[in-house]
């Protein structure tokens, strides 16, 4: 939790003191951001699966030289044949794929408590913060808070 404040890239201020120029700015960055997304999501979406496939085959590659290396150290090490040592190989993996799968399905209960406790611990942090920032704007400021937010969602709709 501490590296992510301490690299945060986000410029965070606070929304209780802001002026309207910047809540208006704030807002139509959110909605610009929103239309880029929906107009580029084909695009963004073959990018993601084009970045997905690099990785996959990437750790494809590492998995061979690693298998490589392996091969080569145990036909070395205890001078077995190419397909013995792919045997060894095959079954260390299968043993440790099944204690993993053994240790994860041991400790997934605690994981999805940890993890729903995380998270709603987040959501209401953000409930408090947001509505501590409603409490304290001010009855114009709300009004066009609200007008911004009613303008970019009818836009929405009519570009949808």
């Amino acid at each position: 939790m501490n590296f992510i404040k301490l690299f945060s890239f986000t410029k965070q201020y606070d929304k209780k003191h802001e002026s309207e120029r910047q809540m208006l700015q704030r807002v139509g960055r959110k909605f610009g951001v929103l239309f880029f997304v929906i107009l580029m999501f084909d695009t963004l979406l073959d990018w993601l699966m084009g970045l997905i496939d690099i990785v996959l085959h990437l750790l494809h590659l590492i998995i061979e030289a690693v298998e490589y290396s392996l091969d080569i150290f145990l036909e070395y090490i205890f001078h077995t044949s190419q397909h013995q040592s792919e045997a060894i190989i095959v079954n260390s993996v299968i043993i440790l794929a099944l204690y993993l799968t053994y240790r994860l399905v041991i400790a997934a209960p605690d994981l999805y408590i940890r993890c729903k406790r995380n998270f709603m611990a987040f959501c209401l942090r953000y409930i408090k913060r947001e509505c501590s920032c409603w409490q304290a704007m001010s009855l114009s400021h709300k009004i066009k808070w609200l007008s911004a937010y009613s303008f970019g969602t009818s836009c929405l709709f009519l570009f949808i």
